[in-house]
């Protein structure tokens, strides 16, 4: 017996993602779970800005 699954997408903006593994210290993984950081977010946002003023 096979399961099927069926996911419809609407997409007006797509955008590919791509996963990447970064290595942080321990204190700093404390830290961000502290402060409940969205860590992906959070460097997107960083690298968006980063972009921006060297373009």
């Amino acid at each position: 017996m096979s399961t099927v699954a069926i996911m419809r997408v609407t997409c007006i903006a797509c955008i590919t993602v791509k996963r990447k593994t970064i290595t942080i210290r321990e204190d700093q993984d404390e830290w961000i779970e502290d402060q409940h950081l969205n860590l992906s977010s959070f460097v997107r946002e960083q690298l968006d800005e980063l972009i921006e003023e060297r373009q």
